[in-house]
């Protein structure tokens, strides 16, 4: 310690990590020790936020460093502070220094956020000429951050808004550390900012008096619009008008998915829709997602197509103050979806909407201010009273999930998986995961995938990958693409459900032995066989067992069975055929007879090509898959029998389910070498058994999904016996399923099992990423340790592997 002999003043070295810049953390730090009467400087540096203070004694240190944990600005998020005595330095007063690199450059960066009251205030009040309906209004309390930004540290100079020199007001703003706008990179008003632009399909631009006014005179009037957001393009159109979406529908080439939407204000919402406090407090939060929520069906006149047979439909409110202004126009809801053709990324440049969209759009609303990354919108719901993400994006991402674990100078790249990709980057103890990129069939969206890789690292400041992890599944892009990456030390591959359940238990820092169901479609298996249904004993030392599944079955034609789920239900059918002791007769004849609506939807020549598949196994992998069962049962039931989207006949089914049953089917378990074998034909059989009775189809699908979960609950009460048991994961997309997934906690909770799901990264492929990073750290610091060659899980492959 140094001590100043006249004054008695120490000097203070604070650093404080996390997400400090772009949020207004600076300008803060100046008023409180303006406010604590301090001197000294705070600064921007690569890591994090560095303050440099005359502080009298230990007392008053200690008080300010609480007031910055407990005032510190609401979209701020500390990690840590580091308070040490320096050598003494005398400031005469307190500054807001230049930013400057350090040694260690990794920082947390800030996702965007939704406009702040204060910018709603000012773009309503007419006596702001600068800023009266101003469509860029922001402050260091909200706009554009992440998307916006190239290079860290976050100033002006290294995001897009560098082309735009700030005038006279604006730079008084901005220098003033008293004003909101101290130090907002975005800052911009009408003399100097972005500017909105109004075109039609064919490149005219529209000159009106306000392109505001105009743009929401035609969505009014129903026309379709792509307007540029914050993230990229979104399509805009009303809610109302059955015409509008039905064409929108097929412009989009999307016939069934639902469609997003924004609605006015809260009161607004509640006219539609029920949400509780939790649904209110997320809306209404600075990520402004979209949120499932469910309809009110006694007062809905939304138009029937926006989501079709769902329950529940995904609402947001206006995020940014261009969305604000359209709605001081407009009094109904809007669609608000993706500006992207079906599956393909969000388009993010004025040049690439108007080439991607235009077949799609009838106008554009388009700004000069350029989107550095492309997001989404996140989507989440509410599960068990807390926040669920489905799709992580904007608002979430890049913010980290911190681990308990912590890889020290180690950097971990996982690949995640190939639908619903995120990957995820991870240093220290945080698992910074990307933002939604989607499903990478596509050239373009590999070429999504690798810009937002690099530019991670840039961020980040990540120039080696010391082990990188990928998919079991060879085909996977994503797989591909890291047994190609350079300047990697080494590689392993991770078991697709095994990554699932790691990412459970890395987001809850589950310590101990439990249970855990992976439940989806598809993931390569340890065997070769494609899995789906699995249950896994997981030991403290981080091994995983199988212990069950559902019985294995040949998916006829492979991939195409997918998309077509009526081939499954065939599959499905067939067995219960030859079984019953009918295979005298010709087995499409079995399939007409009992089900008169498939002959609409399969001919002869094809039920018998799958007959033939199923005796020869051509072009027929062995599945366990819980999704493919969910498939079969949807077109049995006559809900879906072509999927035009990843996982559409298991919500139909879902949809249709009497959540007022509580009967379920008699559960069939074998054991069988170690494994607990749930016999899904015999569920099936029951069904069709039903189907025959003509039990109300509703009443079916809700017993369907109550022995699935009561499929759960016994299983994990067996093993809970033998072993002492008693905490359980769900993951995988089949919980997804609001009715199958609440009704698995309910179940297992009544009977004392601790529950665990994914929340903070989708329960989908989009959180595989997380728990290959998870699995590959177990590994580094078992290393470290000399404790394993080898994590369970995973296959390593040293640094030769191409």
């Amino acid at each position: 310690m140094a001590e100043d002999k006249h004054n008695n003043l120490k000097t203070y070295n604070i650093n404080i990590s996390g997400i400090v810049q772009g949020v207004g953390f600076r300008p803060f730090i100046y008023r409180l020790a303006r406010k604590y009467n301090l001197n000294g400087t705070v600064t921007n540096t690569t890591e994090g936020v560095t303050i440099i203070i005359n502080i009298p004694d230990e007392d008053t240190a200690e008080k300010f460093i609480s007031d910055i944990r407990l005032l510190k600005p609401q979209a701020a998020t500390i990690e840590n502070i580091e308070a040490e005595e320096a050598a003494f330095r005398e400031f005469k007063d307190f500054k807001i220094g230049k930013s400057r690199k350090t040694e260690e450059r990794f920082q947390l960066v800030s996702p965007d956020i939704a406009t702040c009251d204060l910018c709603i205030s000012d773009i309503k009040n007419n006596e702001d000429f600068r800023r009266y309906y101003y469509p860029f209004t922001n402050c260091t309390n909200c706009g554009p951050r992440f998307t916006i930004i190239k290079n860290m540290p976050y100033d002006r100079p290294n995001t897009t808004m560098k082309k735009f020199l700030m005038c006279e007001d604006c730079s008084a703003e901005y220098n003033d550390p008293g004003n909101r706008r101290f130090h907002a990179q975005p800052n911009a008003c009408k003399k100097c900012g972005p500017e909105l632009l109004l075109f039609d399909r064919t490149g005219k631009k529209i000159d009106s008096g306000d392109v505001i006014i105009t743009a929401s005179d035609l969505l009014r009037c129903g026309k379709i619009i792509a307007l540029k957001s914050l993230g990229g393009f979104q399509i805009a159109c009303s809610a109302l008008s059955d015409k509008t979406i039905m064409e929108l529908r097929k412009r989009k080439k999307r016939p069934v998915k639902p469609f997003a939407l924004m609605i006015k204000d809260i009161e607004s919402v509640k006219k539609y829709f029920r949400p509780n406090e939790k649904e209110i407090e997320s809306l209404t939060s600075p990520r402004a997602p979209i949120v499932l929520l469910e309809k009110n069906t006694k007062n809905y006149p939304l138009s029937h197509y926006v989501s079709l047979y769902n329950r529940y439909e995904g609402v947001m409110l206006p995020y940014t103050p261009l969305h604000h202004l359209i709605f001081d126009h407009i009094d109904i809801p809007l669609i608000m979806t993706s500006g992207n053709i079906s599956e393909e990324p969000i388009a993010a440049e004025n040049t690439e909407a108007f080439e991607k969209l235009e077949n799609i759009c009838d106008y554009f609303l388009i700004h000069d201010r350029d989107i550095y990354s492309r997001f989404d919108d996140s989507v989440i719901k509410i599960v068990d009273g807390r926040e669920t993400l489905i799709r992580r994006a904007r608002g979430y991402s890049p913010y980290p999930v911190k681990l308990k674990e912590n890889i020290g100078k180690q950097v971990i790249f996982a690949a995640g998986a190939h639908e619903k990709n995120t990957f995820c980057l991870l240093v220290k103890n945080y698992a910074v995961i990307s933002q939604h990129i989607g499903d990478l069939d596509d050239e373009q969206s590999l070429k999504f995938y690798d810009s937002t890789f690099n530019h991670y690292l840039k961020l980040f400041n990540i120039k080696k990958i010391n082990m990188a992890a990928y998919d079991k599944h060879p085909a996977y892009a994503s797989t591909k693409f890291t047994v190609g990456l350079d300047n990697v030390q080494t590689r392993i591959e991770i078991q697709h459900h095994k990554a699932h359940i790691a990412s459970v238990i890395a987001e809850n820092s589950i310590n101990g032995n439990l249970i855990g169901f992976a439940w989806d479609g598809t993931g390569y298996g340890d065997d070769g066989k494609i899995w789906g249904s699995e249950i896994f004993e997981v030991k403290r030392d981080f091994s995983f067992i199988r212990v069950g599944h559902l019985k294995e079955k040949i998916l006829p034609g492979g991939e195409i069975s997918i998309k077509k789920p009526y081939r499954m239900a065939v599959s499905y059918l067939h067995h219960l055929w030859k079984s019953s002791g009918n295979s005298k007769d010709k087995f499409y004849r079995f399939v007409y007879d009992n089900l008169p609506f498939y002959k609409k939807i399969i001919s002869v020549a094809e039920i018998e090509a799958i007959e033939k598949q199923m005796e020869t196994g051509f072009n027929s992998p062995v599945t366990t898959s819980m999704g493919r069962f969910f498939d079969a049962v949807s077109s049995v039931l006559d809900c879906t029998h072509i999927s035009s989207f990843e996982g559409e006949a298991a919500i139909h089914l879902e949809m249709m389910a009497d959540n007022k049953v509580c009967e379920k089917y008699l559960l069939k378990v074998d054991y069988k070498d170690g494994m607990y074998i749930i016999d899904d034909y015999y569920i099936f059989s029951r069904i069709f058994e039903e189907l025959l009775k003509k039990i109300p189809k509703s009443k079916i699908s809700a017993k369907f999904h109550n022995t699935l979960a009561g499929a759960v609950l016994e299983i994990s009460s067996i093993i809970r016996k033998k072993s002492g048991i008693s905490k359980v994961a769900l993951s995988g997309g089949v919980f997804q399923n609001n009715y199958l997934l609440n009704k698995c906690f309910n179940i297992l909770k009544k009977e004392g099992f601790e529950v665990y799901s994914n929340f903070k990264v989708p329960v989908n492929d989009g959180g595989i990423s997380l728990g290959q990073s998870y699995i590959a750290a177990l590994e580094i610091l078992s290393l470290k340790k000399g404790e394993l060659d080898y994590v369970p899980g995973h296959t390593s492959q040293d640094n030769q592997h191409k």
